[in-house]
């Protein structure tokens, strides 16, 4: 199943290569900060409670965050991955991972996402959800929000 959530990328870590331990080949991961805040999409009015997200990509996805710039909204794809094992005190433990593997720019206005990489990125906006476009809603000559709805 996969799932999306989009916001302001904050931090781009290094790549990490992490050495085999049966003596194969090693793992490449590289971590990323993404701000996903959220906005009331009546006022615009960002949460008083932050929500910066540590995530991270692995193997060929480590290169793809070179395109992106602090600053630059993101929409991430991801699926949610759980293991268990036991421990060598006999214990069963469990683990919850987030497999990022598809990073998108956001397009803002009428740009392209690839001349949005090429600009210079710009102070941080807000960034209300997309349902915030449609706020206000559109009146009849009543002051009456219009619908489409037939009851």
């Amino acid at each position: 199943m996969s799932n999306q959530i989009t916001g302001r990328l904050v931090g781009i870590g290094q790549t990490v290569q992490i050495p085999s331990k049966t003596g194969g080949a090693s793992f490449l991961k590289r971590e990323f900060l993404l701000d996903a805040t959220t906005y009331d999409p009546y006022t615009g009015q960002r949460s008083e409670y932050e929500n910066i997200l540590p995530l991270e990509v692995s193997g060929d996805k480590c290169a793809e965050l070179d395109q992106f710039r602090i600053g630059d909204v993101i929409t991430v794809s991801f699926a949610l991955q759980g293991r268990s094992w036991t421990n060598q005190d006999g214990e069963l433990k469990r683990m919850a991972s987030i497999r990022c593997y598809k990073l998108e720019l956001r397009r803002t206005g009428g740009q392209t996402a690839a001349q949005s990489v090429q600009q210079a990125p710009q102070p941080a906006a807000p960034f209300p959800p997309t349902m915030a476009q449609a706020f206000p809603p559109e009146v009849d000559a009543n002051g009456n929000p219009k619908d489409d709805l037939p009851f």
